[in-house]
Order: C-alpha cells, then structure tokens, then sequence
C-alpha cells in the first residue's frame, strides 16, 4: 500500500497541497517532456535575474512551473532537486519533488521540515515559497541559491579548503542562523556543509530542518532532550558526543556549536572529518576528545612529530594533510582557537552561537574590504553562468557532471 493510500498519511498530505489535480507529472530521476538538458537551456530563456519573492506570488499548481534539469537527489534518493521556471514571472527556481510513494515514515520528516520553516523568518534560514502535491509526488518550491552549498564549492572548486577569509564569513552567518533558531528554542541537529546554502550575493542559508528539534512544550522548559535524531546515520560525522551518546544528561543546542566546530574544519580542510572510518571508532575519539582540527603548516608538523603523518584526527581522516599547498598556509590563531572552542568536550564548557559571534574569527569580518562572493573569484554562481552566448558554459556542465558523478561527495541533500 502507498503512503497515498494511507488514511493518516492522506490527512497530512491534504494539508500541504492547496492545488487541484493537474495532468503534468515529472517523475523523481525520470526524463519526460518538462526535462530539458542544461546544455539545451538558451540563455534568453534561462531567466536567472530571481525576482525578490516578496513580490512574486507563487501558485501551488504544477502548471506554473516548468522543471528543467536534475541537479541530485535528497533525503537518501527519496527526492530530486530540479531547476526549474516560474512561467508567471520567468523566475529562475529550485523545487525538490518527492516521490510519495518511496517515502513511507519519512513523510512525517518532511512534514516537519515545511511546518517549521513555514513559522521562521529570518535572512539565514531557508524560505520555502509554496509546497504542494501532484499525482503520487510533493514538490516544494524554493529560491535557487547561486553557489548552491558550501560543501559543493569545496568539492568542485575548492578541494584544499576554502580561503580564511571566507570560511570566516560563511560561518558567521551560519552562527547568526544558529542563533535565531536557538532563541527559538529549536536545536538544529544536522549543521553540515551541504545544508549550508549560498546565494549570488554571498548570502548563507541554514537548510535541514527536517532533522529539528524543539525544546519546549506546552507545559515547561526542556532543557535537555533525550530523543536519537531519525535518519541521523546521515550526520554522524558532525553530531556531537553528547548527542551520540544517548545517556541520561541529554543534549541541548550546544550540540549545533560542535557541529559548527566540525563544519569549520570541513570546509577549511577541504574534507569531512572522520570520512570513511568505522562509527564506533568515530564515537570512541570524540568521546575520548581527539578533536579534528585545521590542517595547516603548524598542525602539519605537529602531526608528522606525533607520528600521524596521514591520519589527521587521532587516526580518522587527513588526506589532505600532507598536500603540499596546505602544508605551506596557515590559518590564524584565532581560526583554530574557535574550532577548540566549539570542539569542546562537555558542552557546559561550550559557547553559545551568540559567544562565538564575538569571537575574534568572526570579528575579523568587519576590518574586509570584499565580500564572499569576490573571496570565491573566479566561481561564477549558477545564476550567472549562462549569460554569455546561446548555451550553458562548460563550468556549470562540468560542476553538474561532478554533482552526478559524485553524488555522495558532493550532496544535495538540502
């Protein structure tokens, strides 16, 4: 039996859709008549000046929009995200559509995710401008944010980390999304590269919520929750000890700082920290705090007279170690001491999203003259690549053919 033809899943479905029955019906990771290769795409036609949604009314009917290419999947190939067009206003979009039909109980994952985001506003949070259904399928419809994420640029343009001054202003939005979320009393609990979003002008955007959590209810404050995050398999790297060990003291918003610690050296380092090693080795050193850490000339050096040439993380993850580039950089002291900070073992001892803010890595942001996209120079966003002639440029086809041929590196997941 379908999850459409579920009593309790239909219920839920019908208070997301708002469209009547429509005929189009664009199959998940199917080629049909709405498909159209990028290659293909006239740059005329390729409408990638977005207009501001606040001035854009967005039905909640397939027949609006028009999917164009398949960019990857999400929520473990439950989904797709598609570029698509807004046919009413020519406005370039991304729409993640769900195939119903492969979802089962991860559907109440999805439904969390758009009720939450549907009660937050806030420039750093993820803005979903209507969701719907259409035949056994959920689309939802987004903004499609230029750089896409932050762990795609680090794959396809930035394989040695990205540059301090970048890092710096990613992951000071990042905290200011944090924070507002935090005052909202909802805890994150799958802070990552790929769920950090980057549009055209340099603007970050926190998705995943669908990993939330709140940590209230009707009655009192819950100051720690106990509950195991569903599907949370997907973010062991970045999950906290506290988090991961499931004992009595529970986990609060302090386990999203350790995620922020883990993000730093992800998208510094250039790689995931703990890749490809087994996950009880990974929770054995976080809980016996060997912390990942920037790689730079000083770590380098460090590593190779403690005997850890290639392994980076008390025997985890360090391919990129002993590149020669990295080798030859360093990164602030104020860059590893927030990665310290955060990476901190028992979370009382932790800062808040709102300490970090003032913490001199993030201070430094207001002395630049550049913003993040001129610190990402030559990277053109998505939104920009098809200006020039009557085709899509070889960067964005060669970007999307690493996207498709590297779907576990490079995730959509968002």
């Amino acid at each position: 039996m379908s999850c459409l033809e579920c009593p309790c899943a239909c219920s839920r479905i019908a208070s997301l859709a708002v469209s009547p029955d429509v005929r189009i019906d664009v199959r998940v990771g199917r080629t049909d008549t709405a498909y159209k290769p990028l290659s293909r795409i006239k740059s005329e036609s390729f409408a990638l000046e977005l207009r501001s949604p606040s001035m854009v009314s967005f039905e909640a009917s397939a027949e609006s929009y028009e999917v164009w290419s398949h960019l990857g999947s999400v929520c473990g190939g439950m989904g797709a995200v598609w570029v698509a067009r807004h046919k009413p206003s020519n406005s370039q979009l991304a729409i993640k559509i769900y195939d119903l039909d492969k979802c089962g109980v991860e559907f109440e994952l999805i439904e969390h995710e758009i009720r939450t985001v549907k009660q937050l506003r806030h420039r750093n949070i993820i803005q979903y401008l209507t969701s719907f259904t259409t035949s056994h399928q959920l689309w939802i419809v987004m903004p499609l944010l230029g750089y896409t994420s932050a762990s795609r640029l680090v794959a396809t343009h930035f394989s040695d980390g990205l540059p301090e001054p970048a890092l710096a202003l990613v992951i000071k939005e990042v905290l200011q999304g944090l924070q507002y979320l935090h005052s909202k009393n909802i805890i994150h609990r799958a802070v990552r590269g790929s769920h950090i979003l980057i549009d055209s002008t340099g603007r970050i955007v926190l998705s995943g919520l669908r990993h939330s959590v709140c940590i209230s209810d009707n009655t009192r404050w819950k100051k720690k929750v106990h509950s195991y995050p569903p599907q949370a398999h997907f973010n062991l790297n970045w999950a906290s000890p506290e988090l991961l060990e499931q004992d009595l003291y529970g986990y609060s918003e302090k386990s999203d700082i350790y995620s922020v610690g883990i993000v730093v050296c992800e998208l510094g380092n250039g790689e995931v920290p703990y890749k490809d090693i087994p996950s009880t080795l990974m929770l054995l050193e976080k809980l016996e705090d060997r912390i990942p850490y920037l790689y730079d000339a000083s770590t380098c050096s460090q590593s190779t007279e403690n005997g850890q040439g290639d392994s980076g993380v008390g025997g985890s993850v360090g391919d990129n170690l002993t590149n020669m580039a990295i080798t030859q950089r360093l990164f602030s002291p104020s860059a590893h001491d927030l990665v310290a900070k955060a990476l901190t073992r028992q979370p009382r001892n932790r800062p808040s999203a709102e300490d970090l803010l003032h913490h001199q890595f993030i201070r430094q942001t207001r002395r630049f003259n550049a913003t993040l996209p001129q610190f990402l120079h030559p990277v053109a966003p998505l939104t920009q690549q098809s200006e020039i002639g009557d085709s899509v440029p070889d960067l964005l086809e060669e970007s999307l053919e690493k996207i498709s041929l590297s779907d576990d590196e490079v995730n959509w997941d968002f």
